[in-house]
């Protein structure tokens, strides 16, 4: 898979994050090998004699996604995926390029925990909008 990262930077820390922040955007090119990783990943491995998929599977387009804005942040032990609300607007043939951006859209602090939902976007490279939704973390202080 190639990706290109926008920014060298180190992680952020969750301390720093407020709402609004944007994440460094990272491309990924959604070439037939990386998808046949991903599949072999996710227990659906190609076989031999069976043709390559002509379209990105969604779910693949949303692991690149969290995977973008996950890299952007350090997140402490204990944190927790809690939840996440995805739409998938468009089918993404393989070989396309897609930007992946992330919001904080809330940040609340409860306690010893912090409850942070992040906005995530995923755009083809005709710039439209193919994955739209927003991820909720639980992340200790």
């Amino acid at each position: 898979m190639e990706q290109k990262k926008t920014s060298g930077k180190s992680p952020i820390k969750i301390e720093q994050l407020d709402v609004g922040y944007e994440f460094p955007p990272s491309s990924y090119e959604l070439e037939p090998l990386v998808i046949a990783k991903y599949l072999e990943a996710v227990g659906r491995p190609s076989e031999q004699n069976s043709p390559a998929p002509e379209f990105v599977p969604p779910m693949a387009i949303a692991a690149y996604t969290m995977n973008a804005v996950a890299e952007s942040f350090a997140l402490p032990p204990g944190s927790i995926h809690a939840s996440q609300e995805l739409e998938f607007l468009k089918l993404v043939p393989v070989g396309t390029t897609i930007d992946c951006h992330g919001r904080v859209a809330q940040k609340v602090n409860r306690g010893q925990l912090h409850l942070l939902v992040i906005e995530l976007e995923a755009l083809n490279q005709d710039r439209e909008r193919v994955l739209s939704g927003q991820a909720t973390l639980v992340v200790p202080n």
